[in-house]
């Protein structure tokens, strides 16, 4: 008899929709806790994690960068917040979100080079242009490149 596991029956789709229900409530609680000053450096960084992980499962299309970054951004506000509401600005609570946002873009950062290493492990990190649409890169290319093309081209035919 095979057993299964609960998660075995979701779907992505199931996944991204918990993830964004998750990461509003972590958001309104963490808003609250900074605003109230009860949020310690170590709880704002596990509430960090928290909410990195479910926007980053939330919003499937859009850049993991861009998510990170704007969380950091809120950050950075919801401290101002505090600080205004306080008086006391705690920078190591800050500083231990901050961190751990650039802990989740690290390993994000790794992953897309492991992925590189797979795909292309002998081109140069310059030669992999990412900024492409449909397959031509956004940059026009050189007059060597150009060349360099039609000597591929013309060895193939």
């Amino acid at each position: 008899m095979l057993m299964r596991s609960p998660l075995d029956s979701l779907t992505p789709g199931q996944i991204t929709r918990i993830a964004r229900v998750v990461a509003v409530v972590t958001a309104v609680g963490l808003g609250l806790a900074y605003v109230t000053n009860v949020l310690e450096p170590v709880s704002s960084g596990i509430g960090s994690f928290l909410l990195g992980c479910a926007l980053l499962l939330a919003a499937p299309r859009q850049r993991a960068t861009e998510l990170l970054g704007a969380l950091t951004v809120w950050h950075c506000f919801a401290e101002f917040l505090s600080t205004l509401q306080s008086g006391h600005f705690a920078f190591w609570r800050l500083a231990v979100s901050v961190a751990t946002l650039g802990g989740a873009m690290a390993v994000i950062r790794i992953q897309h080079l492991r992925l590189l290493t797979r795909e292309s492990p002998d081109h140069a990190l310059g030669d992999l242009d990412r900024r492409t649409v449909g397959g031509i890169g956004v940059l026009p290319r050189t007059d060597a490149q150009l060349a360099e093309l039609r000597r591929e081209s013309a060895g193939k035919a």
